[in-house]
């Protein structure tokens, strides 16, 4: 053997660490690169799955091995002890009364894997199992399809490097097979499949890598104390506003969160259980009118439409002392802020109130001027923790951006589909949404975000996609102001609206740019924004006529 020569995919074991991968199979990778020979390849944690008209079925497989022949050794390695039967091994897990049969799950991974292969159209190759359990001793090897040469246990730990190459010799091909093998583990099975799970690990990662960036403003001294944190799309500043908004009370404070749009404000107020502190702009004007101006000229006016608007900033130079004094002041979504209102906030401010200002000027999408802060410390963070890494490099190829990205886990290639009518592209979003659905999308996992406004939305008059209800705004307001939605687990809304939010997949649509230089930088921003808002997966239907189109088709390639 030559050690230390064996590839692994993925490399980045430090980073999958950080993303939670189990601590036992992680230093059995690095084992396995350490005393294999440069003729293997060592895939980690590969994902199956078959589709059929009811679902996704879902095998998981620990490792996977391929020799220069493009042959196979699939690994499932279980920690722990086992519970061992007359004809099958088990283990139980915490939370389940019987045991899961370690037997049964590893013929069906492989049967998945077989299915795979298949489906793909890969020349025959040989794939062969094995059964690694570290901490347990087998006494009785009479468990179904499984021999003394397919298990590695408590006594044989040492071999395994060496089992592993009996069970899969070296071998070699002057054929294309081994290449095609490595790709298709590459590329076609992903690093994980099951979409809860999927979710679930992107989540962990976003709020760990995000946390530095938490932390920042609490571990900052200096008077008067007003910082400016710039940050890229997924560099957590939402997460920064929580966590800011969080100490404060904790210290005893009196703070006031003000973002831009009414979404997110809903959502704030939903994670921090406060909806008289946290609010966009015109909620906290709308309220602090209803108490101490004049509630009648607020309903009769609200009909007025930006007119309106414009007549409330200027009521409440007169009345937005009465709402505090507050302590902390802080902003989210800043860069669509206007000067005039960051004035009106001030005036219910304490002479000596901290300012924590957060936005991303590449996502100004409403042509509003700088506020300018004077006298504000500013840090700027160009770091992207939330977008995974194929869709990062989507967009890397499709815009001029000088973003870092720092999230390690892959995600999807973004889908582009194409539609000529308003029709076809229902009938587009209605297949996407059923596509998402078929990987193991939760509907409540879905959001549809459109690129124009609300009124021309292509989801404006729709009750449901794809057999699932749709959470739209309807344009109206009950009579406490609060947005009327229609119901469903589908969440649809336009760009504006869903700025500052994020979903596992997002599926945009009305992507009817032209494409043109004149508006290349607002459209830019458009894309950018959309893009950026998904987790794991992000599909677009793009008018066939769309100046973009052809570098979208590009940048998947």
């Amino acid at each position: 053997m030559a050690p230390g020569k064996a590839r692994v995919m993925p490399t980045n074991i430090a980073e999958l660490r950080l993303g939670g991968a189990s601590e036992a199979e992680l230093a059995t990778l690095q084992r396995l690169a350490d005393e294999l020979s440069a003729e293997y390849t060592v895939f980690y944690s590969r994902h199956v799955a078959h589709l059929t008209p009811r679902g996704q079925a879902f095998g998981e497989i620990d490792f996977v091995i391929v020799n220069q022949s493009g042959d196979v050794l699939l690994i499932e390695q279980k920690n722990g002890s086992l519970q061992e039967a007359d004809d099958d091994l088990g283990i139980r897990y915490a939370g389940q009364v019987q045991p899961k049969s370690v037997v049964e799950q590893m013929h069906r991974s492989r049967a998945l894997f077989l299915q795979a292969l298949k489906a793909a159209d890969l020349p025959p190759v040989t794939v062969s199992s094995l059964l690694y359990c570290p901490d347990h001793r087998v006494e009785q090897v009479n468990a179904a399809g499984l021999s003394i040469e397919g298990i590695v246990d408590a006594r044989d730990d040492k071999s395994l490097a060496t089992r592993v190459e009996q069970l899969l010799p070296a071998a070699h091909s002057q054929d294309q097979t081994p290449r095609l093998m490595r790709d298709f583990l590459m590329h076609s099975l992903s690093l994980e499949r099951d979409m809860t799970r999927t979710t679930e690990r992107h989540k962990a990662v976003y709020q760990r890598l995000a946390s530095p960036l938490q932390e920042l403003p609490a571990a900052l001294d200096f008077s008067p104390w007003r910082l400016r944190i710039q940050a890229a799309a997924g560099a957590g500043k939402s997460l920064v506003a929580i966590e800011a908004y969080e100490r404060a009370i904790a210290n005893g404070e009196n703070p006031l969160l003000v973002c831009f749009n009414r979404p997110l404000a809903d959502a704030l107020q939903t994670r921090l259980g406060d909806t008289e502190n946290v609010n966009n702009f015109h909620g906290h004007c709308r309220q602090w009118l209803r108490a101490f101006g004049d509630a009648d000229r607020l309903q009769a006016s609200e009909s007025d439409g930006s007119a309106f608007w414009d007549e409330l900033v200027e009521q409440m130079t007169d009345i937005a002392d009465q709402a505090g004094p507050f302590d902390v002041l802080i902003i989210d979504e800043g860069q669509d802020f206007k000067p005039d209102w960051y004035e009106v906030l001030r005036l219910a401010m304490k002479p000596d109130y901290r300012c924590l200002w957060l936005e991303d000027a590449e996502q100004a999408l409403l042509g509003n001027d700088p506020v300018p802060l004077e006298g504000f410390v500013r840090y700027s963070n160009q770091r992207n923790f939330r977008t995974p890494a194929r869709i990062a490099r989507f967009i890397d190829r499709l815009l001029d951006k000088h973003v870092d990205w720092a999230n390690p886990l892959d995600g999807c290639i973004p889908v582009v589909s194409t539609y000529a009518t308003e029709a076809g592209q229902r009938e587009q979003l209605e297949q996407r949404v059923q596509a998402l659905m078929r990987q193991g999308f939760q509907a409540e996992q879905i959001a549809i975000v459109s690129l124009r406004g609300q009124s021309s939305a292509v989801y404006r008059d729709l009750s449901s996609i794809a057999g699932k209800g749709i959470r739209r705004f309807t344009g109206r307001y009950d009579d406490d102001g609060n947005p009327v939605h229609t119901v469903g687990p589908l969440h649809a809304e336009t760009i504006y609206r869903f700025k500052g939010q994020q979903a596992p997949a997002i599926v945009l649509t009305d992507i009817d740019l032209s494409g043109e230089p004149e508006h290349r930088d607002r459209e830019t921003a458009l894309i950018w924004c959309g893009l950026t808002r998904a987790t794991v997966a992000c599909e677009l239907l793009v008018h066939e006529e769309c100046g973009w189109l052809k570098a979208m088709q590009r940048a998947r390639k």
